[in-house]
């Protein structure tokens, strides 16, 4: 074994922390434990000394440690930052509060928005103002911001943001603020728009520095005390990003807020690199926890990465109830429907489930831990999918009397058994999930029925054949260690660095400024290229991809478009030919001969990812034989059915549906029709047949 070679890949969810270990060779370790919500490093920990002595390797030899975490938007939706205040220009105090007036529900009366994350009395207007073009109107008083920000201090304040008009423009007025506060405030954390978002639009470049900083302490203590834990380690701890690739810990605690829904990156990156693998160059990831489903699209064997992401929403999932954060993301929709996703009747005596979560303390009913509500995993117990001796390899066993007491109570109100109650849980989630998917696809133009279906986390290949059904995908991807696949993509993701930069003008007008934005592009270049060395990524097999996003003049959103190498002075036709074609095939029309406009420039330096076998599984010291029992159908009631080990189903092995495959992270369920087959590299390929 090359100790030096061994790296861990750890993804702290809502339920459970997963983890996966792989050396040199190949060969992979795969752990899952519950996760520890109020101190989420404990569990990791734990779980980390549980996996080296699983592998037979001491702590100190690993070489590496890559970890997603939940830390960021956590904080963001329990408001447990720092005391933050906002250095604003003059007259926007109240930006925060504004926002874009827009109503994300059009019939509530009672509307609610994201309370700011810094209270009025810590939002300070600074005199001092640039134009349109970066000059300087006004020059900035320092010496009123200097009074303003002792006062802030003696308040208690431990983080500045500062986000001035224009700043993307000219950030010259927010570094002599960032330097004073540096030079006769140390103890402060401060971060300013020009360095976090360089971006035009002042209410979400505002709102993504202010989320930086009051996160910034916190993150801080938490890298802390994980490397202080880690401190023996040959390698060194790196942070996964929401965008798919990995950074230093000094950049995570850079840019905090780049760590936004890093886990659900991970497993859209392993769907991503199991549909390459597989020559399947469209796919979606479906990624079902213990907590959420989330969903992703896969083009060309990588997921789509959209620039901006919502956070700490007032309604989880309403779009345009939380605060937007401009940041380069896994384009990912999000459902509350989770194994721990609680099931109610409402207000008109129907069935409802989610998103409303039991999480992992108390869980589930059947986890024993004082949880009284049905959730969905109570109901998979009662129907016989899960079965309570065997859940996380035997570890943890399940209490299937009391999953049937409580979905027994919740489908007493509703006139109906208890198997009845945990089909229609079932059946509502499986069309929770369908509905979001749907809309997803149409809103980016895309037909489901053309994917493939790449299904992990916990609960995912449990739900998955039913899921494809009902939206006419004919096929199923299940890869291995399903249960633990966000830690898996963390082992698969390149070192890398995504940024964006304004420079507003008409393509049309391109000729005159290329110059200026080839330059901008190249500082953008080499800034991720320090990033990504600082990685660990060799110079010489660095990737450099550069993006503009245009739009219509007159029109709101961006379409985001592939840069030529370099840009000359009559490239600007060429980028107008390929916009008019990627907007005819989302909206099937183009406005020929309209004014272009191009506002946001981006770089993303990506050096080559590590590569690992990922069917190279260390054998499981159970028993692998088949058994049999009864699961329900739908019409048909409980029928025995075969249940096959993963690890004994041997290369090609065939298996029709109904059926069960068990390992110990996750249960792949098949419906009557379906057809399993196991191929070379231990993943389990389903053809889908009959009816939802």
């Amino acid at each position: 074994m090359n100790d030096g070679q061994l790296r861990v890949g750890i993804d702290i969810g809502g339920t459970f922390t997963d983890l996966a270990l792989v050396d040199g060779s190949g060969r992979v370790w795969r752990h899952k434990l519950l996760t520890t919500p109020q101190h989420p490093d404990e569990a990791a920990l734990r779980g980390l000394g549980e996996l080296c002595q699983q592998a037979g390797v001491p702590l100190e030899a690993l070489g590496s440690v890559v970890h997603a975490t939940t830390l960021v938007t956590n904080a963001l939706i329990e408001r447990k930052g720092a005391r933050t205040a906002l250095l604003t220009t003059a007259g926007f105090r109240d930006l925060l509060e504004m926002g874009r007036e827009q109503r994300y529900d059009i019939y509530d009366l009672f509307l609610k928005f994201p309370e700011p994350l810094v209270p009025r009395r810590w939002r300070v207007e600074v005199e001092e103002r640039v134009d349109r073009d970066g000059a300087v109107v006004r020059p900035v008083d320092l010496a009123g911001a200097r009074r303003q920000i002792a006062r802030l201090v003696g308040e208690g304040v431990e983080a500045v943001a500062v986000a001035f008009l224009r700043a993307y423009r000219n950030p010259v007025h927010e570094q002599r603020v960032r330097d004073l506060v540096v030079a006769e405030f140390p103890d402060l954390a401060v971060y300013t728009s020009g360095e976090v978002c360089p971006e035009i639009r002042e209410y979400e470049r505002t709102c993504t520095t202010v989320c930086n900083a009051y996160a910034q302490p916190l993150v801080d203590r938490y890298l802390a005390r994980i490397e202080g834990a880690l401190h023996r380690l040959q390698g060194r701890l790196l942070l996964f990003l929401s965008s798919g690739t990995f950074a230093t810990a000094e950049v995570a605690r850079r840019y905090p807020v780049r760590l936004l829904e890093s886990g659900s990156a991970a497993g859209a990156l392993l769907a991503g690199l199991v549909a390459s693998r597989m020559g399947r160059r469209e796919a979606v990831a479906f990624d079902m926890g213990g907590t959420t489903a989330k969903i992703s699209l896969v083009l060309g064997g990588r997921p789509r990465i959209a620039p901006m992401i919502e956070a700490a929403r007032v309604h989880r999932f309403k779009p345009g109830s939380g605060i937007p954060i401009r940041t380069p993301v896994v384009d990912t929709v999000e459902i509350g429907a989770g194994g721990g996703s609680v099931a109610r009747t409402d207000a008109m005596g129907l069935l409802k489930v989610g998103p409303e979560s039991a999480g992992a303390d108390p869980g589930p009913a059947c986890y024993g831990r004082g949880g009284e509500e049905p959730t969905v995993t109570d109901a998979c117990v009662v129907l016989g999918y899960f079965d309570p001796a065997a859940f996380l390899g035997g570890t943890m066993r399940l209490d299937a009397s009391a999953a049937r007491r409580a979905v027994g109570r919740l489908g007493q109100a509703l006139g109906l058994d208890p198997v009845q109650a945990a089909w229609g849980i079932y059946a509502v989630v499986c069309e929770n999930m369908a509905q979001a998917a749907r809309l997803h696809f149409a809103e980016r133009g895309q037909d489901p029925r053309r994917f493939t279906l790449v299904a992990f986390g916990g609960a995912g290949p449990a739900f998955a054949a039913r899921l494809a059904r009902l939206l006419g995908i004919r096929e199923v991807v299940v890869p291995p260690g399903a249960g633990v696949a966000s830690a898996l993509g963390l082992l698969a993701a390149p070192p890398g660095f995504d940024q964006g930069r304004s420079f507003a003008c008409d393509l049309a007008d391109l000729a005159r400024h290329w110059e200026t934005v080839e330059r901008l592009l190249q500082d953008m270049e080499e800034e991720g290229r320090a990033m990504v060395a600082s990685a660990g990524a060799t110079p010489g097999a660095v990737r450099v991809e550069r993006r503009v996003e245009l739009r219509y003049a007159g029109q709101f959103h961006d379409l985001e478009i592939p840069l030529p190498a370099r840009l000359g002075p009559t490239s600007a036709e060429g980028l107008r030919r390929r916009f008019e074609e990627h907007y005819r095939a989302l909206y099937g029309v183009s406005l020929d001969g309209y004014p272009v406009l191009a506002l946001n420039w981006r770089t993303l330096v990506v050096g080559t990812a590590p590569s690992f076998q990922l069917g190279s599984n260390a054998a499981s010291p159970r028993a692998t034989g088949s058994s049999r029992r009864p699961i329900y159908l739908p019409g048909e009631g409980f029928v025995e059915v075969p249940v096959y080990r993963r690890e004994a189903l041997p290369a090609e092995a065939v298996v029709e549906g109904p059926a069960v495959v068990e390992e110990d992270e996750a249960t792949t369920l098949l419906w009557r029709g379906d057809r399993l087959s196991a191929d070379r590299e231990g993943r389990l390929q389903i053809v889908i047949g009959g009816q939802p």
